[in-house]
């Protein structure tokens, strides 16, 4: 566990200033000001396959501590069963190249899980936050989810329209209404993750479709050089965010308001 820092001589300064951003921006909107000013860091826990040995290989990614990048590590809470070709797996238990059932593609194997440690009444800046979804059982129907699926500010449920639009990937604190989707404060750390296909993939969680790990769209194109340099280094895989592809299906962005956690 691990608790917020002020970026000194052993880690990198990440500034902001240094580029504009259209106040209308999605990650600009991510990139939570007061955070980023204090540059307060944090520790990404990274597992993946090496893309030529195809090792398994892990490592530990200091960078900062704000929704853009916390959110690519930040959906899937310890406990969540995932289900693969020969049952549920717990998220906490899986490990790169296992296979997992997709919506869309059979089977197929994980290349990257990302993980951080949420660590509750941490004062910062006067607010003590730290804000999970939970999905009570059956609250979408018969089995969806069950047993109860919890989730974190990254994570993305798969919407079906009944007015004919089609599906939708919606952030999951869309869903919450007090009644069979609730917003829960943890009273201790909980580790929190998020995975990654070779392609953007939607998988099942206790029972429900979500979406697998893939950047905002507008990442590369607003992120200064110094910020942009500590997020491929989440992805020591890929030779560039590009190798994600497209999104498997239209994603409504995460928005503002995802400074629901504190680092740690």
């Amino acid at each position: 566990m691990t608790h917020p820092r002020p970026v000194g001589r052993e880690t990198p300064t990440f500034d902001l200033r240094s580029r504009h951003v259209a106040s209308g921006n999605t990650v600009r909107r991510m990139l939570h000001g007061d955070v980023a000013n204090k540059a307060l860091t944090r520790r990404y826990h990274i597992r993946y396959l090496d893309g030529v040995t195809g090792e398994c290989k892990s490592l530990v990614h200091v960078a900062p501590a704000v929704p853009v990048f916390e959110n690519t590590c930040a959906a899937i809470a310890r406990g969540t069963l995932l289900a693969t070709p020969n049952g549920y797996v717990a998220i906490e238990d899986l490990e790169p190249g296992m296979l997992l059932q997709t919506a869309d593609n059979g089977p197929q194997p994980v290349q990257w899980i990302g993980s951080i440690t949420l660590v509750p009444h941490l004062p910062r800046h006067g607010r003590t936050i730290c804000s999970l979804l939970r999905i009570l059982a059956e609250g979408f129907g018969l089995g969806r989810p069950a047993p109860d699926l919890l989730l974190a500010p990254g994570a993305r449920l798969l919407h079906r329209s009944f007015e004919g639009e089609g599906e939708v990937l919606s952030p999951a604190e869309h869903y919450c209404d007090g009644e069979s989707v609730i917003r829960v404060m943890p009273q201790a750390p909980i580790t929190v993750y998020h995975l990654a296909f070779r392609s953007h993939q939607i998988i099942l969680a206790n029972g429900l479709e979500i979406e697998s790990m893939l950047p905002e769209r507008d990442v590369e194109t607003v992120l200064n050089a110094g910020f942009l340099a500590a997020f491929r280094g989440l992805f020591p895989n890929l030779k560039g965010l590009d190798a994600f592809g497209e999104a498997a299906r239209p994603r409504i962005s995460l928005g503002e308001g995802h400074e629901l956690f504190q680092p740690a």
